[in-house]
């Protein structure tokens, strides 16, 4: 049966109801800011502008999808919005499995990462990881992983690490990675996503690292468990969240400690930047990869 996503751009002001009105039709809903709207007047919990406009997509079946476009449309009219949604077809298959068989293996010295389905041999002085991101981001394969990655690895050379917070863990896989470099370390992963935290779970006994290693549900710092003092942070996520973190991590890393970010294009990294300047952040090394800036920020 084919599937569909059905797309609309809504005001920031209306889509809470917008999305709430559509949630018992489709098979799932997804909200994002739309980046290149101006912001609106409304700001965050950090004080940062929230976008103007936002992107509601939601998926069904081919039975279902005119009926979910007129209900679309017809919520937003009684709104006051005068739009038309967009329909496209998407290709049905089962992702988990498509996943693991297609992920290929990815070499970031001295890591191997490679699903669990892989008869890869990783050679000697070499370090292993099987990372099955199936519904979590972070196959390994993406250049802010690479960039992250990188950068600890020149970092880790340097520096030993006792807490480690994986802010927007995904898959795990960066601090899996940390873990299997310096096992000592104790990590709190945290994600948005249910369907990320049970991933990382499964990842981390993929990988018998586990131990030491918690995963919760948050966003951002709201949960307790995330409110600790850490000496390095991995935020891979998007360039206005993690300027929206940037009081939180001041409060949170230790004076001398250290923040891994990137999911920012080259073009956004001068206002994240800023962001954590004003926090009392300096950039400690950077690097690009395919225009997705990667950046260490050191906490004065």
């Amino acid at each position: 049966m084919a599937k569909y996503l059905v797309r609309c751009i809504v005001p920031y002001t209306v889509v809470e109801n917008f999305q709430k009105a559509l949630e018992d039709l489709a098979d799932s809903i997804m909200v994002f800011e739309d980046l290149e709207s101006p912001p609106s007047d409304a700001m965050d919990e950090n004080v940062f502008p929230i976008a103007s406009m936002f992107q509601v997509d939601m998926l069904c079946d081919d039975t279902d999808v005119l009926k979910c476009k007129a209900h679309a449309e017809a919520t937003a009219n009684l709104l006051g919005l005068e739009i038309t949604a967009n329909v496209e077809e998407v290709e049905d298959t089962n992702w988990l499995l498509a996943c693991h068989q297609g992920q290929p293996e990815v070499y970031i010295h001295p890591f191997v990462i490679h699903s669990s389905a892989s008869d890869i041999k990783v050679g000697a002085g070499l370090i292993g990881l099987k990372i099955d991101a199936a519904t979590a981001f972070g196959s390994g394969e993406h250049p802010t992983t690479q960039g992250c990655l990188k950068l600890f690895v020149k970092l880790a050379k340097k520096q030993k690490f006792n807490n480690v917070l994986d802010m927007g863990c995904g898959s795990g896989v960066l601090s899996i990675a940390a873990k299997k470099l310096q096992p000592a370390i104790c990590v709190t992963g945290v994600d948005i996503e249910t369907e990320a935290v049970r991933r990382t779970r499964l990842n981390t006994k993929l990988n018998a690292c586990e131990h030491g290693y918690k995963v919760v549900c948050s966003v951002g710092f709201q949960n307790p468990e995330t409110h600790n003092l850490y000496d390095l942070c991995f935020a891979n996520i998007l360039a206005k969240p993690l300027m929206r973190l940037a009081p939180n991590m001041q409060r949170y890393i230790k004076t001398d400690g250290y923040v891994i970010v990137s999911g920012l294009l080259d073009k956004q990294a001068p206002m994240v930047i800023q962001a954590y300047k004003a926090c009392g952040f300096a950039v400690y090394s950077k690097i690009s990869i395919q225009g997705w800036q990667s950046i260490v920020f050191k906490r004065l």
